[in-house]
């Protein structure tokens, strides 16, 4: 378990996550071919959906060995609309490599998965990608790290550069190493060379000096230090998240690779060194000798089902007993248990503290869902996803195609927690995090089914909540055999919570029929969705004998309308954060553009690249906006989005 290092790569798409990761399996003998995004080769990037795009739509795990450790590698999805891939891989690892464009800087993406990892505490190195193209810079890159995620960059690693200013080595700055690709750097440049890497090694040292008081007497006394030693210094700084180290290279080219892997081996924690939270605050975690439990963080339907599983504590064996923790009394024996490479296996006896393996088949899992010994239920924490924000509706051409279409529908949906399916009367609605996602479910689904259906143009999903405090009571009556009946409600509604929480209903009132309706009330809302960020308490609920449950809910419903109206509804909808690049030369017509659409910009600003614009905007104001910034600015432009919560309508008050 010392030897065993868990870590993700993160970042903005086209950053060259899957390049890196096939750089590593190639390097760590893992495979004998260096898998191209480009071709349609790579390994992590098995999905034919995949291959198409050159894009990567769902998380891959791979496991390769490097010197005596082994590493457990998770290559993540880099398109916002994949967050959920992102979110419940973060769940289970003890650290990641962000990765960054060396030409593009620190873009949106970049940011959110940033904040996504420092949220979890998890250690961060930086790699510093594609130096090799035309506009690279590393300072730059190095300085806006340091401001756009405020953090403290350190250059551990640093590229080196011929007399015409191409990249053409890497100097470590711990250990005084260089790695000059082709020859060997003529004397005049050598000496400018020497220069840069002690520049670099001395921003080490002060950094080590500050951690280490050992290091600064020597750096004092002016004694050399050895780079395992400085590297000792630092690892307790990055693994506290006061240190990020800053690695570089071109993956494409396999340059830098083999010295991130070492920074990972010598940075990165054991599974002895993790702090207790998250999985880890388990009693016992990482005990072999303690009862079995594992997460279940991924579900993922192929040819057949694969459950993957990160153990938490104790083995979980080939013919041993399992259970969901969440149905103890259904106890499974683990037939198969695999150790996984991509969309390849290999069989394996057990699995202990820290590994992820697969459980194969159709086992009624779910994300989340927390396996164990039976005997030893336990509840590992539980990740959680954003709620879907558009709806696009499925309409099959021939009406015996439908249930095919849901059922692969429905596996998607077990495989995605962010995706929503509901079969009604109009059709199958289909809700997801954005146009790519719900393209790429629909591509899925003609791959699985052969079916031919047309989608409905997208429409973002709204919701409801309350602008003040309102009481609402309602009486109703009716006659029944001839007796009258009558019920009574009162209702109070206040706003309570950010708008992402659903509504709460509290019944202080003891009445179950009342307060369930209340509940169903909440679900759809009023006009136009389901109420958030609003508590519902049921104040009172009385009705006479043998009145009966439809009665009192009747009364209950109207009392929420009125008490709504008298805290006045207010219409919320998804906002997203927008970036876009586009040159120079395009820059007023796409502000005048953005403008016309109702995007508040909050920066312009020029660089390497072009002109960068940020601000927010509704979301049902950006469907589309992708072709049309194309046709602006000659396939130049390129727009980014991340999702903001919802905020109020431009109209206001619902109806207004």
């Amino acid at each position: 378990m010392d030897r065993l290092r868990t870590f993700g790569i993160v970042a903005h798409i086209d950053a060259g996550k899957t390049t890196l990761t096939e750089r590593i399996l190639y390097d760590a003998g893992a495979q004998s071919w260096l898998g191209s995004v480009d071709e349609g080769t790579a390994t992590m990037d098995w999905m034919p959906a995949e291959r198409r795009r050159g894009i990567s739509i769902a998380a891959a795990a791979t496991r390769v060995d490097w010197g005596e450790h082994v590493l457990q590698v998770v290559d993540t999805p880099g398109h916002v609309d994949f967050v959920a891939e992102v979110e419940r891989c973060l769940h289970v690892l003890d650290g990641v490599v962000v990765l960054v464009d060396g030409v593009r800087g620190v873009e949106s993406q970049t940011e959110a998965v940033w904040h996504q990892a420092n949220a979890r505490g998890l250690p961060r190195l930086v790699f510093v990608n594609k130096l090799d193209r035309a506009g690279a810079d590393f300072d730059a890159v190095v300085a806006e790290l340091e401001e756009r995620l405020e953090c403290r960059a350190l250059p551990i690693v640093v590229p080196l550069h011929d007399a015409a200013g191409r990249f053409a080595g890497l100097a470590d700055a711990c250990s005084g190493a260089v790695q000059w690709f082709e020859g060997r750097p003529e004397p005049e440049l050598a000496v400018r060379l020497q220069q840069r890497l002690s520049a670099a090694t001395e921003r080490v040292v002060d950094a080590a000096a500050f951690a280490d008081e050992h290091v600064l007497a020597d750096a004092v006394a002016g004694r050399p230090i050895p780079g395992d030693r400085l590297r000792a210094a630092l690892r307790g700084p990055f693994l506290d998240g006061r240190l990020v180290p800053v690695l570089c290279g071109a993956a494409l080219w396999n340059r830098g690779v083999d010295w991130l892997l070492d920074a990972v081996v010598h940075f990165l924690p054991s599974l002895r060194e993790l702090p207790r939270r998250g999985l880890w605050s388990v009693a016992d975690a990482g005990d072999p000798a303690a009862p079995f439990c594992g997460m279940v963080f991924k579900v993922q339907h192929q040819v057949e089902v694969w459950n993957f599983v990160r153990v938490v504590r104790g083995r979980l064996e080939r013919g041993g007993a399992w259970c969901a923790a969440a149905r103890p009394g259904s106890v499974r024996t683990c037939a198969e248990l695999w150790l996984v490479q991509a969309d390849r296996h290999v069989d394996a006896l057990a699995a202990v503290p820290g590994e992820i393996v697969v459980l194969p088949g159709e086992l009624g899992l779910r994300t989340g869902d927390t396996v164990c010994d039976p005997r030893h239920p336990v509840a590992l924490p539980v990740p959680r996803f954003p709620t879907p924000v558009l709806a696009v509706t499925f309409e099959p051409e021939r009406a015996e195609d439908a249930p095919r279409i849901l059922a692969a529908l429905r596996e998607l949906e077990v495989d995605d927690p962010t995706l929503r399916v509901d079969h009604v009367p109009a059709g199958i609605v289909v809700r997801g995090m954005g146009e790519l996602h719900l393209d790429i479910v629909a591509d899925l689904v003609r791959e699985r089914t052969g079916t031919s259906f047309q989608l409905s143009p997208p429409q973002v999903d709204r919701r409801e909540t309350v602008q003040g405090a309102g009481v609402g009571e309602a009486e109703v009556r009716a006659l029944v055999a001839g007796r009258e009946r009558v019920a009574r409600c009162q209702v109070a509604v206040t706003p309570q919570g950010p708008p992402d929480r659903p509504a709460e209903v509290v019944d202080a009132a003891g009445a179950v029929a009342a307060a369930d309706e209340l509940r169903a009330r909440a679900e759809t809302g009023s006009r136009v969705g389901p109420l958030f960020g609003v508590r519902i308490e049921l104040q009172a609920a009385e009705a006479s004998p043998e009145a009966g449950e439809a009665l009192l809910q009747q009364a209950a419903a109207k009392a929420l309308a009125a008490a709504l109206s008298a805290g006045e509804i207010a219409e919320l909808e998804p906002w997203v954060g927008i970036e876009v690049w586009c040159p120079e030369a395009a820059a007023n017509a796409v502000l005048a553009d953005l403008a016309a659409r109702g995007v508040s910009v909050t920066g312009v600003a020029s660089g390497r690249l072009g002109a960068r614009l940020t601000g927010a905007a509704a979301m049902a104001r950006m469907l589309g906006y992708v072709t049309r910034l194309r046709s602006m600015t000659r396939g130049k432009g390129q727009l980014s989005m991340q999702p903001l919560g919802f905020r109020a309508a431009r109209n206001g008050r619902v109806g207004g």
